[in-house]
């Protein structure tokens, strides 16, 4: 009776956890727990499927669908509106009135978008010498299509902190990926199943987007909601054009410059070594955006809620990024196989761009959040000097290695800037943000030269045996050394368990 009772008491505290509150702290904190399980349901499921398919494809065949995704994300990002991030910082909670007028400018995009890719194919394909991209891209371009006449309504999963609805949303579309992009592979054995995947993914969510919310499309238009929405989204389309030459500028230089294989290497390498950090600044992103906005014009919450924030994102993503950088040489042959060797050096450098980023996590959602997106927009534009100027001779001499240090170089350069700006919006002490990330920085660290230490000294293990011990230990150093490392400096492991709880409270 004794494990029935403990058994139902997890449940009922799980149930209360994933049950959304009504004050700002309780949802915000609940969004918080259902975000994590879209996260980890979410990139559990397509790292398997990639790990899957990483067996079945060549890298090839994973460069040249990255080929068709850069071409999509630069049309997708120079057309950009910013509504949904204009609907969430609208100060009314109610923006029932908005959501005709956004869908018909999302139509009209989706539609262009298309239009645009299936034109252009023929000549994209000519310029990266890659014949079949022509067909691959005129594909891809139902996905902006079928994206366009997504049910606006759903932005209310992120203005109300409502990401219960949010998950069956989101993980939808993941379910639809995986299940396609495995059967077209089995069947096809290239590049078709990861299109075919990426498409389905794509029309699954938009329908599931009008069952999932009440909101019914209206043939409204009013000019002067459209002004409003627009008149904040150039901000976030300016932003969004720089990020795009950031995020993506890398790939397209790979592809045209070194070829398909070595950009199904470095996409490779890229999502592998960022996805512990990347997903942990996804989930900050979209519980801070809406809650900051809430508390927007009291600047202690909006302070304390800033430094809570960091302190979680690096406690979690710090000793990721640490760990796929130690383990990355005997994860990638044994996991991926030989052919996915090559990738190691790039991997191992991009982990640590990932912990660069996962430090500036909460900046951009704190400068959208007090209506001051110019400042990532010209941040963002600092850190696209610094690569533009670099990573084209760093790819000649040193190839995806090379484009992964310019990276790392340029988030050296432009942290400390967003950071300082960062501190003065919410009135924050630079000593006080130094103490709040030096424990889990100095835990990471130290258990990573620990794996290192130990992986040195094993003997000759299979590669799944000696990765699987590798990360065991991982899993036990580093909660015992941030247990010891905190309460030595008073910053224990119960300050960072109940942050998200106490944070913006």
């Amino acid at each position: 009776m004794g494990l029935l009772a403990r058994v139902l008491g997890a449940v009922d505290r799980l149930s209360r956890a994933l049950r959304p509150g009504d004050s700002l702290a309780e949802r915000t904190a609940t969004g918080g727990v259902w975000l994590t399980l879209l996260t980890v349901v979410d990139r559990l499921l397509r790292l398997g499927t990639f790990l899957v398919l990483a067996r079945l494809l060549a890298p090839a065949e994973f460069g040249l669908l990255g080929v068709g995704l850069v071409v999509l994300a630069v049309v997708r990002r120079l057309s950009r509106l910013g509504l949904d991030e204009a609907l969430i910082q609208h100060r009314d909670d109610d923006v029932d009135a908005y959501l005709d007028t956004t869908l018909a400018l999302t139509a009209a995009r989706g539609v262009a978008i298309a239009a645009l890719v299936v034109l252009t194919a023929p000549a994209v394909a000519a310029a990266f010498g890659q014949p079949r991209l022509t067909p691959v891209l005129r594909v891809l371009a139902l996905s902006p299509l079928v994206a366009g006449f997504r049910n606006p309504g759903v932005v209310y999963f992120r203005k109300e902190l409502a990401f219960d609805k949010q998950f069956w949303y989101t993980i939808s579309g993941t379910v639809a990926h995986v299940v396609v992009a495995v059967a077209v592979a089995l069947a096809l054995r290239n590049v078709w199943a990861l299109v075919a995947a990426a498409v389905a993914s794509t029309l699954v969510r938009t329908l599931v987007s009008h069952a999932v919310h009440g909101y019914r499309p209206g043939l409204g238009f009013d000019p002067a909601a459209a002004r409003e929405l627009l008149g904040f989204g150039k901000w976030i389309f300016g932003s969004g054009v720089v990020l795009l030459l950031l995020n993506r500028g890398d790939d397209a230089l790979v592809g045209w410059l070194l070829g398909a294989t070595s950009l199904g290497l470095y996409q490779m390498a890229f999502r592998l070594s960022n996805a512990p950090a990347t997903e942990v600044t996804h989930v900050v992103a979209r519980v801070t955006f809406p809650a900051f906005s809430e508390v927007q014009d009291d600047p202690v919450r909006l302070r304390e809620g800033f430094f809570r924030t960091v302190r979680v994102v690096t406690a979690v993503a710090f000793p990721m990024a640490v760990g796929v950088a130690v383990v990355a040489p005997v994860f990638v042959p044994s996991v991926l196989g030989p052919t996915w060797t090559p990738m190691v050096p790039a991997m191992r450098i991009l982990a640590l761009w990932g912990t660069l980023r996962a430090l500036v996590a909460v900046v951009g959602p704190l400068f959208q959040a007090v209506g001051k997106p110019q400042y990532s927009t010209a941040l963002q534009t600092l850190r696209f000097a610094i690569v533009v100027s670099a990573i084209y001779p760093a790819a000649v001499r040193w190839g995806i290695a090379g484009v992964a240090g310019v990276l790392v170089a340029s988030a050296v350069v432009q942290n400390p800037v967003a950071l300082a700006v960062a501190l003065r919006v919410v009135d924050g002490s630079p000593v006080r943000f130094v103490g709040t990330v030096a424990v889990p920085a100095a835990a990471a660290v130290t258990m990573g030269l620990t794996v290192a230490a130990v992986g040195t000294a094993l003997p000759a293990l299979p590669g799944l045996l000696s990765l699987s011990l590798l990360v065991a230990l991982g899993v036990v150093v580093y909660p015992l050394l941030l247990f010891v490392v905190g309460n030595a400096v008073g910053l224990g492991l119960d300050d960072d368990i109940a942050v998200v709880r106490d944070a913006l409270s």
